[in-house]
């Protein structure tokens, strides 16, 4: 009668050991890379003023733009904190915002041929034609409280103005509706959707001579250029309309 073959009772464990040890090393490298590639990717800074929420806006653009690190901010106070201290590789704004920070467009966006866009005064009832000196107008939050007051007053030609700041487009439309506000200015691109949202008899003008630059891309640092600027290039028609452009001119 053949005995059966006693298998030591540590050798199963031992087996286990090997082939997770095996597999480690295969799957190891694998997932290094992976975490590189993830490491290495360009890092976007955007902060625009869009009809959307930011968490779409964001989830748009790192659909669209695999190859990069996407983070939108919806206040310019988020956006400003996170600039400052987490050195991103490019920024996406309007150009003011860049050129508050001393940069200059890498790829200026384009509407019709032209990189820049009219704003408008908007207000309940009658439009305010005359000067807004002595009115409260409310206005987004683009660049700081000083920032903010200088830019939009050179906007309506009067220092005389009581601005009141959001953070937000959409926190424009309440200060009408809670009479908060005199009027508001917000750029022109974005008027049709604004008066899709309220029952109130809206009037707008544009405000005169006012020419403000569209959504920009800042390359902020030289390695990755031609990475940021080839994944902008190659975005779809769809995702440039969100941004309120049709096309982009290399600077």
């Amino acid at each position: 009668m053949t005995k059966a073959r006693q298998t030591s009772p540590w050798l199963p464990r031992v087996r286990h050991q090997l082939l997770m040890a095996l597999l480690a090393g295969s799957l190891w490298p694998m997932l290094a890379n992976r975490e590189v590639q993830a490491q290495t990717k360009p890092k976007v800074n955007v902060f625009l003023q869009l009809d959307a929420k930011s968490s779409v806006i964001e989830k748009t653009l790192q659909s669209r733009l695999p190859g990069l690190s996407i983070t939108v901010f919806g206040r310019f106070r988020d956006f400003d904190d996170a600039t400052n201290s987490g050195q991103p590789d490019a920024i996406l704004s309007i150009t003011p915002v860049l050129e508050a920070r001393g940069k200059k467009a890498t790829l200026q966006g384009t509407l019709a041929g032209k990189s820049t866009e009219t704003y408008v005064l908007a207000s309940v009832g009658e439009p305010l034609n005359s000067s807004p000196a002595g009115k409260t107008i409310g206005v987004v939050d683009l660049l700081s409280r000083d920032g903010t007051q200088s830019f939009f007053t050179a906007l309506l030609k009067t220092t005389d103005v009581k601005l009141k700041r959001v953070a937000k487009i959409e926190d424009l439309l309440p200060l009408l509706e809670f009479s908060a506000a005199d009027g508001v200015v917000l750029p022109i691109s974005i008027l049709s959707k604004f008066m899709e949202r309220t029952r109130l008899a809206v009037k707008t003008r544009e405000l005169p001579g006012v020419q403000v630059g569209l959504p920009a891309v800042a390359v902020l640092n030289g390695a990755v250029r031609g990475v940021v600027v080839g994944a902008f290039q190659k975005l779809d028609r769809a995702t440039k309309s969100m941004l309120g452009i049709d096309d982009w001119s290399e600077r």
